[in-house]
């Protein structure tokens, strides 16, 4: 007892416990920090480390010596009465707290704020909320769509006023829990329309319908607003309010909260408190804002432009506006040249980035922040960090659709099929005429050989937006070899639509697959690696890879390099890109990162150096894909096949015979093999391959001369394509012979 009191006396369990609360805040911290500088996980442990090392020799330290007021001196050198260890303790009692303090606190934002990078419990919540949200198949009682207000001002320019109260309300309504609510881009669809809404409520799936008015005149504004019972069309509620334009955010939380209470009998008890709209200090500022959301979502470069020019204007009245910073920096990394604009990668980065952080600043509680922040991290390759940033997003208001289709492509990069799908799924009960969700939900359902599911949702699209039905239908119909259809899926498309970009360009990959070099050439300007690669053009795939890493210096563009270096054969340029990407993708073959034949390329080059335990991990991995792919029930398509890796890695394990069975039902199941003999020179010089390569060139030949019969003879296409100078011809020859 006396050796404690002693132990009391000299303060030395003082600093004990000064110590270890603020080594733990220490250590909480660093591992915060240095993911954000690029550093792995060695800084944080060295920290651990020495702070563990130091204890010991600081409580000793402090056992054996003593502040005094001439300055540290050995404890025994200090009279009782003279020693003002008892002021000394006090004072340590005080750093206690406020180390305490900070813990605490750094544990709260820890908690309710989120760690970005680190929470996959949460994550993992997230998913299964999806995953259940995602099984509801029929419209039940909370489910809303939040149609567009009518513009009843005089002057048609004040659409952007009407259409920024309806996302505001339809804003404040998708944070409330178990309240399913349609994104914008699907509830807007039906501006201008007239439709029904018991139609409206069966295309959107949902039980109650939002619908009103705005009329704005000067400082005065009417806003009027009545909720909708979809199935009985019946009218449960309206009101109208006649208010300043100084009090515009008291309105919207007024009509939300009515909204709410209309809606209470059939909610939670948890949506008694309604979430707060997000304001901006000046209502200038907050027109601008509005203004620039009008503008932005037409996705086109002019109109995104404008709504840069709007968020600035805002930011410069309100510099604290938290929403307009978010989506500046959405705007900007819109503009870059890969999406809408002319900014280079870049440009792009460095003007979004200062927007993005400024957003997190100012309100870390905001959707909208997290997201631009996860968008940013996406275009930096940082795919786990913009899945931390997409979590929170979702955490604030999990009716954020474009949050669940950013989070699924990153699942997909990741190698986890099953939580990609799920949350497609989600994506598109949240936004079910969004073209983005159709697309990805119907390539989910074709991945997995659910046609007939996938041609029932098609079937929803056929008139609404026909040309998408014609892309999709091609895509449908390719399956299992039928190259042909995805040619004229996408010709079907352009005839419809004739100045869509993307539709033309996106014709160079099913060109390429039936063997049409001069048509995938000149489809739209210079053509990316891949298509040259698989026509066999090896020299020409390193030029375009090349000129696109010059245009855009992105890992993912030196990666594309990469991949056309060991296409190439040139193993010592390729390798340090492909060990780094491997590096990158810890470990894991995936469909849409570091894919198969990436890690073909590199197996070869590996075993070209004698590193044969290197070549081991790489076939644990694409088996461990291969398990991935049949647990979600992905199936063999033109550009992928568990069949194939599966095969691929038993040839590379010796297991010939093996490997080249399940390689030659790939290849009948309609794959894609690319014609390398660099990488892939063993097994293109095994006399078992020969026939299986066969079987591709014969499907290849006879895909092609099916679709040239049909274009070289009557084109239907030729107002918005034709064959290049002498294909015909030279199909004419063929096929006479």
């Amino acid at each position: 007892m006396s050796f404690l009191n002693e132990l009391k006396r000299r303060n030395v369990l003082r600093v004990g416990v000064a110590y270890i609360v603020a080594a733990w805040l220490i250590i909480q911290v660093a591992e915060t920090i240095f993911p954000l500088f690029g550093f792995g996980d060695t800084p944080a442990r060295l920290v651990v480390v020495i702070l563990a090392i130091a204890f010991i020799p600081s409580l000793i330290f402090s056992w054996v010596f003593e502040i005094t007021p001439e300055g540290l001196k050995k404890d025994a050198d200090v009279d009782r009465d003279q020693s003002i260890t008892p002021v000394t303790g006090k004072k340590l009692d005080r750093i206690i707290l406020v180390v305490l303090a900070l813990a605490l606190g750094y544990f709260a934002f820890d908690k309710f704020v989120l760690d970005p990078t680190r929470d996959a419990e949460l994550v993992e919540e997230t998913v299964q909320k999806a995953r259940s949200d995602a099984l509801v198949e029929s419209y039940g009682d909370k489910s809303i769509a939040v149609l567009p207000f009518v513009n009843m001002s005089s002057d048609p320019e004040q659409a952007y006023f009407s259409d920024g109260v309806t996302e505001e309300l339809l804003n404040l309504l998708s944070k409330i829990p178990e309240l399913r609510v349609i994104s914008r881009s699907s509830a807007f669809s039906f501006k201008g329309k007239d439709i029904d809404i018991p139609t409206i409520a069966t295309q959107l799936n949902v039980a109650y319908i939002l619908e009103g008015s705005v009329r704005k005149a000067g400082t005065q504004v009417r806003i009027t607003a009545q909720l909708i019972e979809a199935r009985s069309d019946t009218h449960l509620w309206s009101e109208t309010y006649d208010r300043n334009l100084e009090n515009i955010f008291e309105v919207q939380d007024e009509i939300s909260t009515a909204i709410t209470g209309a809606l209470m009998e059939h909610l939670s008890p948890q949506t008694e408190v309604l979430p707060q709209i997000t304001m901006a200090i000046n209502n200038e500022a907050h027109d601008a804002y509005l203004r620039g959301r009008y503008l932005v979502v037409q996705r086109t470069q002019r109109t995104i432009e404008g709504a840069v020019g709007e968020f600035e204007k805002a930011i410069t009245i309100d510099p604290n506006y938290a929403l307009a910073h978010a989506e500046l920096a959405v705007a900007y990394i819109l503009l870059a040249r890969q999406n809408y604009g002319d900014l280079t990668y870049v440009e792009a980065i460095a003007k979004a980035t200062p927007h993005a952080e400024q957003a997190m600043v100012l309100d870390p509680t905001l959707a909208e922040a997290h997201a631009a922040t996860a968008l940013l991290l996406r275009q930096q390759e940082n795919a786990e960090g913009a899945l931390g940033y997409l979590k929170n997003a979702l955490r604030v208001n999990p009716n954020y659709s474009l949050a669940h289709t950013w989070m699924a492509n990153i699942f997909s990069e990741l190698g986890r099929y099953e939580e990609a799908d799920v949350m497609q799924k989600t994506a598109l009960s949240l936004d079910p005429l969004w073209k983005g969700a159709i697309n990805n939900y119907t390539q989910s359902l074709v991945r997995r050989n659910l046609l007939d599911d996938a041609h029932r949702e098609l079937e929803k699209i056929a008139s609404i937006y026909p040309a998408m039905y014609s892309e999709l239908q091609g895509r449908l119909t390719g399956v299992g070899g039928n190259w042909a259809n995805l040619v004229l899926g996408y010709l079907d498309a352009l005839r419809i639509e004739p100045t869509d970009i993307w539709t033309r360009t996106s014709l160079i990959m099913p060109f390429a697959l039936i063997g049409l070099q001069q048509e995938t050439l000149t489809v739209y300007g210079t053509t990316s690696y891949l298509p040259l690669m698989m026509l066999g053009r090896p020299e020409d795939a390193v030029a375009a890879a090349e000129t696109f890493f010059t245009e855009a210096p992105t890992f993912r563009s030196r990666f594309g390099l990469g991949k056309a270096l060991a296409f190439a054969g040139d193993y010592n340029r390729a390798r340090p890109i492909l060990e780094e990407a491997w590096k990158r993708s810890s470990g894991r073959v995936t469909l849409d990162f570091f894919e198969v034949f990436d890690a073909a390329a590199l197996i070869s080059i590996r075993r070209d150096a004698g590193d044969e335990a290197g070549v081991g991990e790489l076939l644990v991995a694409i088996r461990d894909n291969v398990r991935r792919y049949r647990e979600a029930g992905y199936t063999t398509l033109w550009y992928f096949s568990p069949d194939y890796e599966e095969g691929l890695a038993a040839y590379f394990a010796g297991e010939h015979e093996t490997g080249l069975t399940l390689i030659a039902r790939a290849v009948e199941d309609g794959y894609f093999m690319l014609p390398n003999e660099a990488i892939l020179q063993t097994l293109f010089d095994d006399p078992g391959f020969a026939p299986i390569l066969e079987v591709q060139k014969a499907r290849q030949a006879r895909e092609r001369n099916r679709f040239l019969s049909i274009v070289c003879t009557d084109n239907p296409y030729e107002a918005v394509w034709q064959p290049a100078e002498g294909t015909c011809e030279r199909f004419y020859t063929e096929t006479q012979h």
